[in-house]
């Protein structure tokens, strides 16, 4: 599919609004998935970008940046993966492919900001000392923009040389080899469950995993409709154990005689 200049230049902008998304607005919409959705619909094919930003989805869960620790960026990935698959024809499952390496050279990146934002943070601690409100908003906003710049300028990188560069290297790429990474591609959403399933209760909560693999195995039932046929077990589960916990904690009345034969309840 052919990529506009205009859509070129849309993607370089939401390659750097992402960034300040996630750590300024903060609304949600620098999840890879959406990341992936956004890009496919600003270059004209949501469902690549929904392919790619879902199976990058998928390797996010159960990892999280914990005491400013740096993880893989796969929103990025998701925005360079679903721009390359579309701009060049490739396909969603090797433009995934492509977009896992992005996202862990990210991580350096992401190191780097971070020590280079520590100056600017502590020249806005002296500003804070000093009364000084214009140069904490100045520092500050220094920052602001160095961190846009992290995601940005690889994908700006990506959008002028990347196109021309991928097209020429899959011109000299054996069949055999695209073959791999098309299947490779296909074995990245089975990952990303795995990783899922190592921060759950697996053995605890086994049957419900061996339910949603004979829906899968036997009547095809595609992953989202396990998904949706779970959340519908989940609210079921959680009803009847509310009423069950409801009725054991309600006080039972006891009554008594007293001494003239009459009943006195346990109530008054």
């Amino acid at each position: 599919m052919h990529v506009t200049i205009i859509q070129s230049i849309l993607v370089i902008i939401f390659g750097f609004f992402m960034n300040y998304e996630r750590w300024v607005s903060a609304i949600g919409l620098w999840q890879a998935l959406l990341c992936g959705v956004i890009t496919g619909l600003l270059c004209g094919d949501v469902t690549t970008g929904l392919y790619v930003g879902g199976t990058l989805q998928l390797m996010t869960l159960g990892v999280s940046s914990f005491g400013g620790a740096s993880v893989p960026d796969y929103p990025a990935a998701a925005i360079v993966g679903t721009y390359l698959a579309i701009a060049t024809g490739i396909g969603g499952k090797v433009g995934v492919t492509i977009g896992i390496p992005v996202a862990i050279v990210m991580v350096q990146l992401d190191v780097l900001l971070k020590m280079v934002n520590v100056y600017f943070q502590h020249q806005a601690e002296k500003a804070v000392g000093n009364r000084n409100y214009k140069m904490i908003g100045i520092w500050q906003w220094i920052a602001i923009i160095l961190t846009m710049c992290e995601t940005g300028i690889p994908i700006l990188l990506t959008v002028i040389f990347g196109r021309g560069l991928v097209v020429t290297a899959f011109q000299y790429v054996p069949q055999w080899l695209l073959s791999g990474l098309q299947v490779a591609g296909g074995l990245l959403p089975a990952v990303g469950l795995g990783i899922l399933l190592r921060t759950m209760p697996v053995k605890k909560q086994w049957p419900a995993l061996l339910i949603g693999f004979l829906l899968v195995a036997y009547i095809k039932v595609s992953v989202l409709g396990v998904g949706l046929f779970g959340v519908a077990a989940a609210f079921v589960y959680y009803k009847s154990k509310h009423r069950v916990t409801t009725h054991n904690t309600k006080a039972p009345t006891a009554s008594i005689k007293g001494g003239n034969g009459e009943e006195i309840s346990g109530d008054e």
